[in-house]
């Protein structure tokens, strides 16, 4: 067996490389770890759900964060493609919260702004 890393020769029953100490297990049968993936870390989505839950919009913001949380769990556990998947289902959600909330918010905002001057106008107008 070769090391992937230095290309030395090694037994093949070793589980560490004899010159550089790299591990020799099959890379289909361990886990990799978050640090250890080909391209670096998946990004879990985790922090732009919280805000789209807090400041957007609470049911689809809560539905990227169930995902989200979901992303390291399975990085854990060398579901890899899972892991993507559900870093791509935290997006996808935290943009449609994000989306249909930032629209609704604005809209409210304006209305609450209409409604004051109309009761700043009745109000003067009443009152001579």
């Amino acid at each position: 067996m070769h090391c992937a890393k230095c290309g030395s020769p090694n037994p093949d029953n070793a589980t560490v490389c004899s010159s550089c100490g790299a591990s020799l297990a099959n890379p289909y049968a361990t886990p990799h770890a978050a640090g250890s993936l080909p391209g670096g870390k998946i990004n879990n989505y985790l922090i732009p759900a919280i805000f789209a839950t807090a400041c957007c919009c609470l049911p689809f913001g809560i539905v990227s964060i169930v995902y989200a949380a979901q992303v390291n769990s399975k990085l854990a556990a060398g579901d890899v493609a899972g892991a993507q998947q559900s870093a791509g289902n935290a997006k996808m959600w935290f943009w449609i919260a994000f989306g249909i909330g930032l629209p609704v918010t604005v809209l409210i905002i304006i209305l609450q702004i209409v409604a004051g001057l109309a009761g700043i106008q009745q109000q003067q107008g009443g009152g001579i």
